[in-house]
């Protein structure tokens, strides 16, 4: 019998058939990958149609007016598909692909380039530590992300520093005021006072003696403290709060493309990672993590393991002003030693997830006599049949089965009805010892 939790919602088409993927279709099937406005929204309305009558899908480009509406995601770009452009003597705006898919070439030189400027740009404004200011009393340069909860903030551009003035801003912390006597006077509120700018530091104020060269400098991989963790990410020296270290590398793909070829291949849904609606495919052919440190795939911060909360991390994923780019951040001040640990958020797949669903599932089948049964309320006359009927479930409390196990009272499944025909429902009454074997 058909699973009742199906029956509930049913999605009528797949994850990525949306405007803006279309819209990528109809710009990488060209020869140039690049098309003016007008034609690209022309040549998407019309991939609409054919793959609606092929799929029997609904329109995504609906209403009167579906240039409007395709339009309107070009200029939005939410998705970060599309990079726009006016080559030189056209009146018209174009646009091109941000990325080619399944790219590994590509994405390893972006990969290296970003940990390139990384390392000049951001690193000696994050690591050096001023000359004239007493370290007790510094801290890290303040980025643009007060609050690194989780991806879905406002992209971040990953350059600390003004390239041309070389200065950063920097947070002093003032002299902390000492605590008012008991009989000392109330000061009456005044107006508050507008906050002095912060001031700026330059390269040359800067102690660089220890400033890191790579990566390696930084974090290395070695077993975890986490039972069957596996390998972790540990700090190899201390790590300054708010500072970007590195990136989660992976091979961009659409949605689409990794859902047909690398989904539930080996362990690649374990590894790889969201970028709007990109997926950075961390694994190998055969969906296997890269562990060769010589391979130019290879990336420390996959080897991250994961705390249970956001808020436990001492790592962030950041999304980049760059496109697919995810910024490894602290969160914290992290000793030499510590192992790094991250939230990957709710879209990766958990291989020990299955069996935690599963221990749940039986402990609320436990519970579900609990739940269902209802206390005696007859008068002494009817006793011997309470004692004969004490191993039934509540007579209007039915169970409802389906291929899953699932189990339902007779309220669920009236407010199932109401919201939802359902055809094919068997009702069952069952004795508590059945339930419980469940």
């Amino acid at each position: 019998m058909e699973s009742l939790k199906r029956k509930r919602k049913t999605p009528i088409q797949p994850r990525w058939y949306n405007q803006a993927y279309l819209l990528f279709l109809a710009l990488r099937q060209h020869a140039q990958d690049s098309l003016p406005r007008t034609e690209l929204i022309e040549a998407a309305i019309e991939l609409d149609k054919k793959i609606g009558v092929e799929l029997q899908l609904p329109r995504v480009f609906r209403g009167k007016t579906p240039k409007n509406s395709a339009s309107a995601t070009l200029t939005n770009n939410s998705d970060r598909y599309f990079v726009a452009y006016k080559p030189e003597g056209s009146k018209s705006t174009h646009f091109k692909l941000a990325y080619t898919p399944g790219n590994v070439d590509d994405a390893v030189t972006e990969y290296q380039n970003w940990f390139k400027k990384l390392i000049e740009h951001d690193w000696p404004f994050c690591f050096g530590v001023p000359k004239s200011i007493d370290e007790t009393h510094y801290h890290t340069p303040v980025s643009h992300v007060d609050e690194l909860e989780s991806m879905d903030k406002e992209l971040v551009d990953l350059s600390l520093i003004d390239e041309n003035s070389n200065k950063v801003k920097v947070y002093i912390e003032p002299p902390t005021a000492s605590p008012p006597t008991a009989t000392a006077t109330p000061v009456t509120p005044t107006a508050t006072k507008q906050k002095e700018p912060e001031p700026l530091i330059t390269l040359d104020q800067l102690d660089l003696t220890n400033i890191p060269q790579s990566w390696h400098d930084i974090v290395q991989v070695k077993p975890s403290l986490i039972p069957f963790g596996g390998n972790g990410l540990f700090a190899k020296r201390k790590l300054p709060y708010n500072t970007p270290i590195g990136f989660y590398f992976g091979v961009p793909m659409t949605e689409d493309e990794f859902d047909s070829l690398k989904d539930r291949v080996g362990r690649s849904s374990e590894y790889s990672i969201m970028y709007r609606r990109t997926v950075l495919d961390a694994t190998d052919d055969q969906g296997q993590p890269i562990t060769d440190p010589e391979s130019p795939r290879y990336c420390p911060f996959h080897f991250m393991n994961e705390t249970s909360s956001q808020k436990t991390a001492s790592v962030a994923f950041v999304e980049g002003a760059v496109v697919n780019q995810i910024i490894c951040w602290t969160k914290k001040e992290i000793e030499k030693d510590e192992e790094l640990l991250v939230w990957y958020g709710k879209d990766v797949h958990r291989y020990w997830t299955k069996e935690e669903e599963e221990a749940q599932e039986q402990q609320k089948r436990k519970n579900c006599k609990k739940k269902e049964t209802k206390p005696s309320t007859k008068s002494n006359n009817n006793n011997n049949n309470n004692n004969n009927n004490s191993d039934m479930l509540a007579k209007d409390e039915f169970v409802i089965v389906d291929e899953s196990s699932a189990y339902f009272s007779s309220t669920e499944l009236q407010i199932q009805r109401d919201s939802q025909p359902l055809n094919q429902i068997t009702l069952v009454n069952y004795t508590k010892e059945e339930v419980e074997k469940w």
